[in-house]
């Protein structure tokens, strides 16, 4: 029987699993494509025990995506759910994500966008944005928006260029988000 590193079998699997998510996303963050036998050196296994975890880089890539998503979710979701005022959400909601790009972090997720996932963990990545946008939309709604899908694809659009210019222009992230809240309130306002 193999050494286990860990008080039992189910917690020595969840640690090399954990091992085998942070390898993968370090590899993401270089912004190169990797294989399974790259994260496997990583961590110190043979590619055939990879594939006890995973059935391809695509799974592997798709669990990180999810347990990245996750964390941005449990994170903005506490400093939303702190502010009554609908609009005062919104503007957490915005500060929460541009928050998380200013950490760098963002560029996990964004390395990831160009793989091919399998489509049950292409919709298992859906389902995670779309829990990551609700505090949007349910601000939206208690404000009395009329098409909150509209607006809330709007907002996102503004907020992908802000994105878009703190990563890859340097930008503030303070400046872009009082930027793109003032979109927002003229919008909404306008609506």
């Amino acid at each position: 029987m193999p050494k286990i590193s860990a008080p039992t079998i189910a917690e020595h699997r969840e640690a090399r699993r954990d091992a085998l998510l942070v390898a993968a996303a370090n590899l993401m963050q270089q912004g190169k494509a990797f294989t399974v036998a790259q994260v496997a050196q990583e961590v110190g296994l043979s590619r055939s025990a990879v594939y006890e975890y995973y059935n391809s880089a695509a799974d592997l890539i798709a669990d990180v995506l999810v347990d990245e998503m996750s964390m941005w979710v449990d994170e903005i979701t506490p400093a939303v759910d702190s502010v009554s005022d609908p609009n005062r959400r919104i503007e957490a909601w915005v500060r929460g994500v541009l928050d998380y790009v200013a950490e760098g972090r963002h560029a996990l997720l964004k390395a990831a966008g160009a793989v091919d996932l399998p489509e049950a963990r292409r919709a298992q990545v859906q389902s995670m944005h779309r829990e990551l946008i609700a505090p949007l939309s349910l601000g939206l709604t208690e404000i009395g928006v009329a098409d909150v899908r509209q607006m809330s694809s709007f907002i996102w659009g503004v907020l992908d260029a802000a994105i878009n210019r703190v990563e890859s222009q340097g930008c503030d992230s303070r400046s872009e988000g009082d930027s793109v809240i003032a979109f927002i309130q003229a919008g909404i306002a306008a609506n």
